[in-house]
């Protein structure tokens, strides 16, 4: 932690990535609850809610375009600014109620995290050539974590500006401004993220480019690119889906749980986010040499025991122990991915391997949450459990399939 707190590279990246953060997290729920006061609520949220995921699936495209800027800092520290600008032309029309604005101001923001994913494939070949090797692991935990927690406080934020003022300008304005810090903060850095300059190389074709990702998949993990994808997908999907089930779960025992409705859903909420922060942070010691083998089918093994306790005991409490569990497992895994690939990564394709992992999570997400949440809802909440303890069996052996 001293080592990184020395590095200037690494401290402006995570600071620029903080203000980012906190400006996408609070107008995300701004946007959502603006959607929410148009007659058409209903479809109007769930517009927004598509374009707020949308972004992801792009990232196979954005990852390719970054890696074939050469000057990586620059694009970066200028979209803080394009970003700023958006944000300022949005906080103008967010003042009217037609509905032609909102969707206008849903493409300004699906603009936006474009842009946002371009930039988290720029920053990845940056922190790969400014932080030593051993160090990068415990760089993306920190990064992550602020970011879960960032996140969470924007949004909180948010929500603090439209109670105190009903103003969803001025949360434009703030918006801006948050885009317009990180800018200035790349831009006082800007010395120590310069590249070294190297040969420019052919952009290699999409298979090429496939297939040096592949390369690079199974030499840093050990494990079968394909097996490792489907095991990365079938336990996103089942994960995504853990937040719906678990509403249900309390709206159908709300009479018999420990607390009110609302507070059980904070608290569970709250164990799933401090154990995913916590997760992230601690990259050192003994949970450095913790494989992402192992973090995968410790997670496997929590979501799994979740599923066995709504089929039988039910018990509240250990919901929120196994969460709290499962966050941690989850802030453990992508940092122990992403370090282990940077290491055996050629620069050229970082950004496209980010994009590849990020864009295969974007789209397996949405496919479980929907399946199992339809199960529960059209079938029985047995049934959903017992499909998601399958997945579970099938993505653990993934993992164990030879190379």
């Amino acid at each position: 932690m001293k080592n990184l707190a020395r590095n200037r590279a690494f401290v402006t990246l995570t600071a620029a990535d903080l203000f980012e953060t906190i400006g996408t997290g609070l107008f995300n729920i701004i946007l959502l609850t603006y959607a929410r006061t148009f007659a058409q609520a209903s479809l109007m949220v769930s517009i927004v809610s598509v374009a707020t995921v949308l972004p992801g699936i792009f990232s196979i495209m954005t990852g390719r375009l970054a890696d074939s800027q050469p000057n990586k800092r620059g694009w970066l520290a200028g979209l803080k600014f394009v970003q700023a600008g958006l944000y300022l032309v949005l906080a103008q029309l967010i003042t009217g109620k037609q509905v032609g604005l909102l969707l206008i101001i849903i493409v300004i923001n699906l603009c936006s995290d474009v842009f946002g994913m371009f930039s988290g494939s720029l920053r990845m070949p940056l922190l790969q050539a400014k932080v030593a090797s051993e160090q990068q692991e415990e760089a993306i935990g920190i990064n992550q974590g602020i970011g879960v927690l960032m996140q969470t406080m924007g949004q909180a934020l948010g929500v603090s500006i439209l109670a105190a003022t009903g103003n969803y300008q001025v949360a434009g304005y703030l918006n801006a401004l948050t885009f317009l810090i990180a800018g200035i903060v790349l831009l006082s850095g800007y010395g120590t993220l310069k590249l070294p300059t190297i040969a420019e190389a052919a952009t290699p074709s999409f298979r090429q480019l496939l297939q040096q990702v592949r390369r690079v998949m199974e030499s840093g993990t050990h494990m079968n690119v394909l097996a490792l994808l489907g095991s990365l997908s079938l336990l996103n999907a089942v994960g995504a889906s853990v937040d719906a089930l678990l509403n249900l779960y309390l709206i159908h025992r709300a009479d018999y749980l420990p607390l009110s409705f609302g507070v059980a859903v904070l608290v569970m909420n709250t164990a799933t986010v401090i154990g995913n922060i916590v997760g992230n942070l601690l990259h050192t010691g003994w949970f450095q040499k913790w494989s992402f083998r192992s973090v995968m089918l410790t997670t496997m093994i929590m979501f799994a025991g979740l599923f066995i306790n709504l089929l039988s005991w039910q018990n509240y409490w250990l919901v929120v122990a196994i969460m709290a569990i499962g966050g941690f497992c989850m802030g453990q895994a992508n940092p122990k991915l992403m370090a282990s690939l940077l290491k055996v990564a050629d620069g050229s394709i970082v950004g496209s391997l980010s994009g590849i992992i990020n864009s295969l999570v974007t789209i397996s997400m949405p496919i479980g949450s929907v399946g199992l949440v339809l199960l529960d809802n059209v079938v029985s909440p047995a049934a959903a459990y017992v499909t998601g303890i399958g997945m579970l069996l099938v993505s653990g052996g993934c993992l164990f399939i030879r190379r």
